[in-house]
């Protein structure tokens, strides 16, 4: 899959994806709270670095979001692909993400509801 070139609030992104920068999401990481510096379908960017991991290392995480006064959240597997100490950042890629993973963060990035 090829990498797209793109900025978002001013800052020039390589991904897979389109990433958002103006709807904060948390992350949860070995009972840490993090916020997200950016996010998209494959993966998210925190503020902070995680402690006792390293690079390619794969975790559960939490993710969260509101939008549109609905709570969503995903439960997944994550790897490790980016630890920026300079700028205290640590980037993730989703792994496996199911069908209902991608729906709650295509209704975060939309604003579309879910029912039950």
């Amino acid at each position: 899959m090829r990498n797209i070139t793109f900025s978002s609030a001013g800052v020039q992104n390589h991904c897979r994806d389109r990433r958002l920068s103006v709807l904060r999401l948390n992350l949860e990481a070995d009972g840490v709270e993090y916020n997200s510096c950016d996010w998209g379908l494959g993966g998210i960017r925190v503020e902070g670095l995680i402690q006792d991991r390293k690079l390619d290392e794969s975790l559960a995480i939490k993710v969260s979001g509101v939008r549109k006064e609905q709570f969503l959240i995903i439960e997944v597997m994550a790897t490790i692909v980016r630890i920026n100490e300079e700028d205290e950042e640590t980037a993730l890629r989703f792994d496996d993400l199911t069908a209902e993973d991608l729906d709650i963060l295509e209704a975060l990035i939309t604003g579309r509801r879910i029912t039950a």
